[in-house]
């Protein structure tokens, strides 16, 4: 009886340890894009712009941290001088972004450049507000215990400026997205 009492222990300390060697991640991501036009000031310059910008917090014993990132293209054309002046595109690490499902911040200024090389600097403050219904997605792996993630998106409207341009007025589409992710290995 003492053999069988020890080998139960034994095989229960061994399921405990293997439980506590499980590790668990949890990713919590929020983004917002928008696409706006704009035309500059002197009424010359038609500027198409899309925007993306990503907030994801890891949740982890081994390599917990938060990353950010916005990313933007621009496509302009001068209608005065009828000359396509091309798209320049850029990102940054470092932006000032927050935000959930209900209203979102930005504030960042971007390094980027044209198809010819040449540097461009942009600088965004925009605002995420959320109008309408959530839209819900769950998804599980076939095994249960490799986690599952959910991710959920709404419409929005957005105001701010570009380069000192109000786009309030411009926007093509926008929207909010979360998404949380546990994996467990």
């Amino acid at each position: 009886m003492g053999l069988t009492r020890a080998c139960g222990w034994l095989a229960l300390s061994s399921l405990i340890a293997a439980e506590a060697q499980t590790t668990t991640t949890t990713t919590q991501a929020s983004a917002a894009s928008a696409s706006f036009v704009y035309v500059s000031d002197d009424g010359c310059v038609q500027n198409e712009v899309v925007v993306f910008a990503n907030r994801a917090t890891a949740a982890s014993a081994k390599a917990p941290g938060t990353t950010a990132e916005v990313t933007y293209s621009r496509y302009r054309y001068d209608f005065c001088e009828d000359s396509d002046l091309g798209t320049d595109m850029g990102t940054t690490a470092r932006p000032i972004f927050s935000g959930d499902l209900n209203r979102a911040s930005l504030n960042a200024t971007i390094g980027g450049h044209t198809p010819t090389g040449s540097v461009v600097t942009v600088s965004l403050v925009l605002i995420w507000e959320g109008k309408g219904r959530v839209t819900r997605q769950v998804r599980r792996p076939q095994n249960a215990r490799a986690g599952g993630s959910e991710h959920l998106s709404r419409n929005a409207v957005v105001s701010g400026t570009m380069d000192g341009e109000d786009i309030s007025d411009e926007m093509v589409g926008a929207s909010l997205h979360t998404t949380r992710k546990t994996v467990s290995r």
